[in-house]
């Protein structure tokens, strides 16, 4: 799911919340939030069908666009969908929370499905459209974010005057955090973009097309000063008495929410000190989920435990429902510089591009670092900042503009010493 509050993503968050509270109902929204879904697929693909959940399916389906093990979810979401409208006029029958659990992982299963579905939708349009618009002089394609670390740094470091200075206007462009950011500046469907430096690093030693077009302007700063790795847990599930230390000595059992393609899982590997068959061989399992997903992973199963983006955990940090298993503070000094190395971000180019401005890498980053570093003292500039990451930065659907404007100066604090803690 996108992380804007569609209506597939309203039906699966209202699902969710009476999953337990009252089992009938949430019966009857999951069949809707599955409707919903496969309606917004069957729009973005410009199928026709009329607008029910066997019409949608079995036209999807002939088309290839919804996999044999989703179609399976979506039967089983359809059956108990079914059941439950029938007991509903049974005043004998009385469903329980127990009775819908497999309907409840059917609807996960197909959300989790959709999420990925539509974030490679998007980033699939926002490629053709890259792709079919020709490339106009005077103009540089700069990768946009929501994240509010990445985001405060395209604010901060003044590019779009910079630009102008030499005639050039910049066009932001959406695009997710991935690896594929990397890509498209080596390619020139961006000129620049911020990234994680270890990322970027790897690339440039793995890839020769990269290595040949990608050049590293510098460094912009740690996400959270390099305190950015957590591992979230609930106060009702099993890890809710655990320590640190206990849990560290013995994982075993432990299922963990984290994107894995991601710097995050990266993290998680560098915390537990450890790589993948290492952690399956400690019993240890992960759960690939979508950078979507919020606390509702709780309502799926509370005893899970979670690795996110900083949106996520200082969503968490409102709710006493919520602890911090682990934290870069409570790891060994060894791990604790890791964790920092690996939150690095840089500045990336099109070697091309660079040329086109003459420009020298140094150059630009000397000037954009000017500009960046002249934030925290300037008040206006700083609320000004403040104002646009509340309006223009990704936050957990329901937050308050209070809890917003919180979240955004401690991650500016955090990471760059901008105003106070």
């Amino acid at each position: 799911m996108t992380s804007s509050e569609g209506e597939p993503l309203r039906l699966y968050r209202k699902a969710l919340r009476y999953a337990e509270s009252d089992p009938e109902v949430f019966l009857g929204t999951a069949r809707r939030a599955a409707e919903s879904i496969l309606l917004d697929i069957a729009l973005r693909e410009a199928v026709g069908s009329k607008p029910t959940l066997e019409s949608l399916l079995t036209v999807l389906t002939g088309k290839g666009l919804v996999p044999p093990k989703i179609v399976l979810a979506i039967r089983t979401i359809q059956n108990y969908g079914n059941y439950g409208s029938h007991a509903q006029d049974a005043s004998t029958e009385e469903i329980s929370a127990d009775d819908v659990r497999p309907c409840l992982d059917a609807l996960t299963q197909l959300a989790v499905w959709y999420g990925q579905t539509s974030t490679s939708l998007a980033e699939e349009h926002a490629r053709h459209r890259l792709t079919a618009h020709q490339r106009r002089t005077g103009t540089t394609r700069l990768a946009d974010s929501t994240l509010i670390v990445v985001k405060a740094v395209l604010l901060g470091c003044g590019f779009e005057k910079a630009m102008a200075r030499r005639n050039h206007r910049v066009v932001p462009v959406q695009l997710p955090w991935a690896d594929s950011l990397v890509r498209d500046v080596s390619t020139r469907l961006l000129d620049a973009a911020v990234y994680n430096e270890q990322r970027v690093l790897r690339m440039l030693e793995t890839e020769e097309a990269v290595r040949d077009q990608v050049v590293t302007v510098g460094r912009v700063g740690y996400s959270m000063g390099g305190r950015n790795f957590y591992l979230l847990a609930s106060r009702a599930g099993r890890w809710g008495s655990t320590t640190a230390e206990e849990f560290l000595a013995n994982p075993e059992g432990a299922q963990i929410a984290v994107p894995k393609h991601s710097d995050m899982f990266d993290n998680l590997l560098s915390a537990l000190a450890t790589d993948e068959e290492g952690l399956r061989s400690r019993g240890v399992t992960i759960l690939d989920v979508p950078h979507h997903l919020g606390l509702e992973l709780f309502h799926l199963n509370r005893d899970v435990l979670a690795v996110g983006g900083q949106n996520l955990r200082m969503h968490a940090h409102e709710d006493d429902a919520y602890f911090e298993l682990l934290n870069s503070e409570v790891l060994p000094a060894a791990t604790q510089a890791r964790l920092r190395s690996a939150a690095a971000n840089v500045l990336i180019a099109n070697r091309k591009w660079l040329e086109e401005l003459d420009l020298r890498p140094r150059e630009l980053f000397t000037e954009l670092m000017r500009s960046f570093h002249g934030v925290g003292t300037d008040e206006e500039h700083f609320e000004r900042m403040i104002r646009d990451l509340v309006t223009h930065a990704s936050f957990p659907p329901g937050t308050l503009a209070d809890s917003r404007e919180r979240l955004v100066r401690h991650v500016l604090f955090e990471s760059y010493r901008w105003g106070s803690p």
